[in-house]
């Protein structure tokens, strides 16, 4: 660093160290991973005005790095750097840029060369140089976490909105109800009796439920239901996805399966998104859906959230084209294709076979997304627990007129192969959080592995 540039530097942080401390309640140390996170994590921190955030060199040096491509980590790169750009133009103070101390980061053994060193190192001159109390390392990254504990740092994620702090494994409700309150296969949200409608109250808009009635008919006594505005319409007990109907291993009826193939044959809910772990037949589900109602849609387009695939230099070394590059990381996806043509008659079979070879079905690379208006298609997206929120606004958005997107993934920790991700704060878990109760939106976790007993036994044992 020239004398011209760290004096400069100097006079900037003698600034942050100035008046503004009566009336920044916080100062954010940015990393990397935290400014990628979300779109909108400077107006989290920021809070404002109220606080300042803090950005390292070595973390803008990073960013540079990544701006430069057509994938979407280079995307990401190049609207933190527009958004840091325009929040420097309202002069306000509540971003500034923030150096270290060289002489002191290499005394504490932190290496210059090392982005994450220089981070740490940044974070201990903002709290010599600050009230330290008021210093906090924002990343999510758990290694740099990690680190900065060892220092004695103060240390945060990008905070999360009350409404991503949902449990994730709520136990589906079951109800009993009365054969009166029940007509036209429907029931309605108030009843009569004030606990049952207090706990149907809860149930968010497109969730089922499972309920209990001495009614007889086809449908009795047990059933799932979906909550549709102010009532619940009853999941047809005979729903099926090209004749294959819900299945259990266990001998115990697959509410779940009853309420994702409803979810998955409703027009009027354009987005579903399916969990649960593995082998509870998301994807299958999912591809038996699109294929019942291809007619309904110009194209089935089929992708999966890999780190590779997000990573366009390690999917380069691939040989081959798009498709062929793609391929390996969609062997589940064929997989799943391949187990319902053993299953459907062979004019269905036929039909797939056809699709897959004129383009009807096609495997679509999630970095070139961005910037489509994707029209009457149906669209699945797999794995997406290892798609940061961002990542998921952004396909999620894609949606035109007459599409209809299903999301799929496990958020169980060790189902999240990126490191800054974590069961809170992945894709599928904000998607959940900040969808519910869209009248657009409908979720359903499956929570019984149907792939194999096998399957079961391991999933039950580890």
């Amino acid at each position: 660093m020239t004398n011209g540039k760290k004096g400069k530097v100097q006079a900037e942080e003698k600034k942050t160290t100035g008046e503004a401390d009566n009336k920044t309640e916080k100062y954010f140390v940015v990393d990397t991973s935290a400014l990628e996170y979300a779109m909108d994590v400077f107006e989290k921190l920021r809070q404002g005005g109220r606080n300042c955030v803090l950005i390292p060199y070595a973390t803008w040096e990073e960013l540079d790095s990544h701006k430069t491509g057509n994938d979407f980590k280079a995307d990401i790169a190049r609207s933190v750097i527009r958004n840091v750009r325009n929040l420097f133009r309202i002069k306000d103070g509540s971003v500034r840029f923030f150096s270290y101390d060289f002489t002191a980061a290499k005394d504490a053994g932190l290496k210059t060369d090392k982005n994450d060193h220089c981070i740490i190192a940044t974070a201990l001159h903002a709290r010599q140089k600050l009230p330290a109390e008021k210093v906090i390392l924002v990343t999510q990254d758990a290694a740099l976490e990690t680190l900065a504990l060892n220092f004695g740092l103060k240390v945060q994620s990008v905070k999360m909105d009350e409404t991503e702090v949902k449990e994730q494994h709520t136990p589906r409700t079951t109800i009993n109800l009365q054969k009166q309150w029940i007509a036209d296969k429907t029931f309605p949200l108030k009843l009569p009796e004030a606990r049952l409608a207090a706990q149907l109250g809860q149930i968010r808009l497109n969730e089922g439920i499972v309920c209990y009635c001495e009614r007889d008919g086809s449908w009795g006594p047990a059933f799932a239901a979906v909550r549709k505005g102010d009532y619940f319409r009853i999941v047809d007990k005979d729903i099926h996805l090209l004749g294959i109907r819900p299945r259990s291993n266990n001998g115990d009826v697959n509410w779940g399966q009853y309420i994702a193939m409803d979810l998955l044959r409703d027009a009027a809910v354009p987005l579903v998104a399916l969990t649960g772990k593995a082998g509870t037949a998301k994807t299958f589900l999912s591809l038996l859906a699109a294929f019942e109602q291809a007619s309904r849609y110009r194209q089935i387009l089929v992708s999966r959230a890999t780190i590779q695939l997000g990573n366009k230099d390690r999917l380069g070394y691939s040989p081959g084209d798009i498709e062929a590059k793609m391929k390996p990381w969609m062997h589940p996806i064929y997989d799943n294709i391949n187990a319902i043509k053993e299953l459907v008659d062979e004019k269905m079979k036929d039909k797939i076979n056809e699709w897959l070879t004129n383009g009807k079905i096609e495997m679509m690379d999630l970095d070139k997304i961005r910037g489509r208006s994707i029209q009457k298609c149906f669209v699945i997206v797999d794995e997406i627990q290892n798609l940061p929120p961002s990542h998921v606004k952004a396909i999620a958005t894609r949606g035109g007129e007459g599409t209809k997107m299903v999301f799929t993934g496990d958020f169980s920790h060790d189902q999240i192969d990126v490191p800054w991700l974590d069961e809170r704060s992945n894709g599928l878990s904000v998607l959940n959080a900040k969808m519910a109760g869209s009248r657009l939106f409908g979720s359903v976790h499956l929570d019984q592995a149907i792939r194999s007993e096998l399957t079961k036994e391991i999933l039950e044992r580890w």
